[in-house]
């Protein structure tokens, strides 16, 4: 029985994937992640850790009232070289992609009387994805293995609007490989 409850609930999700809303809309962001967390940030206690630029490119469009389907693309890695005998130097490189569904809060906010006065858009992603981690180990010897990993989290975003298409950006949480991101949207 629970097989046909979940098959439904299934289908009728996908139903309402298909007859979502055809809106003009298209929106870019490019964005750098800061403070890395967990699987992107490897704490090496002996040596010197080079952090590499992060980014994340994200594109969406409205799909139902006060929701955003789209996705995204990024990357974070990070060096450390040895200071001791084991390797000389390890490097990891997470190539990420997925998907995201974005709520605007304002609307939320306006109906219990508390919408933003200073023209903020307010929003809550959520994201899911993979990354794929390169490691490369070198002693000598190049060593490389990689990994197939789940991504998920969860993020609170503002947009201001600075001219006509484009805003900046702030999200802070768990999904972007840092906890907090800023950087610019362009509206199409």
């Amino acid at each position: 029985m629970k097989k046909y409850v979940v098959l439904a609930v299934l289908s009728f999700l996908s139903l309402s994937l298909f007859s979502q809303k055809v809106e003009e809309g298209l929106r870019i962001q490019v964005g750098l992640p800061f403070a890395k967390y967990g699987k992107f940030d490897h704490n090496f206690k002996n040596g010197n850790e080079i952090q590499y630029p992060s980014f994340l490119i994200q594109a969406d469009k409205p799909w139902r009232d006060g929701f955003r389907l789209g996705a995204y693309i990024g990357f974070a890695g990070q060096k450390n070289e040895s200071l001791f005998n084991d390797f000389t130097e390890i490097t990891h490189n997470y190539y990420r992609f997925g998907g995201v569904v974005s709520y605007d809060l304002n609307d939320l906010l306006d109906a219990i009387h508390l919408s933003p006065e200073f023209g903020v858009d307010l929003y809550a992603s959520l994201k899911t994805g993979f990354s794929l981690e390169h490691i490369i180990a070198e002693k000598g010897i190049n060593n490389k293995e990689n990994n197939f990993l789940f991504d998920l989290g969860i993020l609170i975003g503002g947009r201001y609007n600075i001219s006509e298409n484009i805003d900046i950006f702030t999200e802070l949480g768990y999904g972007n490989a840092g906890f907090v991101t800023i950087g610019f949207a362009f509206d199409m």
